[in-house]
């Protein structure tokens, strides 16, 4: 049994942190929000402010962070500010989350992959561990490369489901049921259904953040994000097009 502090329980704190406490650990949560301290109490959880520890502490970060962000930021700012030695007293890793809204804290138990961004080599042995019960998929690499690996994923299908709903207004045009070619094209299994229904935005909190706050990474380096733009435009088009439709109604 490993004893883990959440900080931040909101959507994906809650989900990490009830899914670890499923399988056995003592977990202890932490939020500033006192309303959802409660209910995390009332769901039969221990829930208090955090101590400072005398042992090794494991810091995990599963927000998701653009490229460079632990390694210039967070470690930067702890080696600065913190009074324990990283490496001897504790170490940072970084874990990003692929959890849905709706779904996450059943998520949490089929993970396609688990992703941990290490600063110190072997430094991420104990979070491996955690997470084996759950999968074999578990894919080590930098802090920055795991960053990386959030955004894209999140981009790639916000840039799906622009594809698809590009192809959908296409359809319309010239007299195809987009529905027959979403479901032709989906079961291709490359491809996959998710994100090849037509008509729709992608939404939520983390799609039309993520691909915009990418797009604006890459152009302040000098490039032009092309595919992202194209993204976004599409997204744009089809926003007001629901809308245009739901006030015609």
């Amino acid at each position: 049994m490993v004893k883990i502090s959440i900080i931040g329980s909101g959507v994906v704190g809650s989900a990490t942190g009830k899914g670890f406490h499923k399988l056995g650990h003592d977990v202890l949560f932490y939020d500033i929000s006192t309303n959802r301290m409660e209910t995390l109490k009332k769901e039969g959880l221990i829930t208090d402010a955090l101590n400072q520890s005398k042992k090794y502490n494991l810091i995990v970060f599963r927000s998701t962070m653009l490229p460079g962000s632990m390694n210039e930021e967070v470690i930067d700012y702890l080696d600065q500010e913190c009074k324990k030695t990283r490496g001897k007293d504790y170490d940072v890793c970084y874990n990003p989350e692929f959890l849905r809204q709706e779904s996450a804290y059943e998520d949490f138990f089929i993970p396609d992959r688990v992703i941990i961004g290490e600063d110190v080599k072997d430094s991420s042995k104990l979070l491996q561990e955690l997470y084996k019960p759950l999968t074999e998929k578990i894919i080590v690499t930098s802090p920055k490369a795991a960053e990386m690996i959030k955004y894209t994923s999140n981009c790639f299908l916000s840039l799906k489901i622009s594809f698809f709903n590009e192809i959908g207004m296409l359809c319309k045009e010239i007299g195809v049921d987009d529905r027959a070619v979403s479901l032709g094209v989906s079961l291709d299994k490359r491809i996959g259904k998710y994100g090849t229904i037509a008509g729709r935005p992608f939404e939520g909190a983390c799609l039309p953040k993520d691909t915009k706050a990418l797009s604006t990474f890459i152009r302040k380096r000098g490039w032009t994000p092309d595919l992202l733009k194209v993204t976004l435009d599409i997204n744009k088009k089809i926003e007001e097009l629901v809308t245009k439709t739901a006030l015609t109604k």
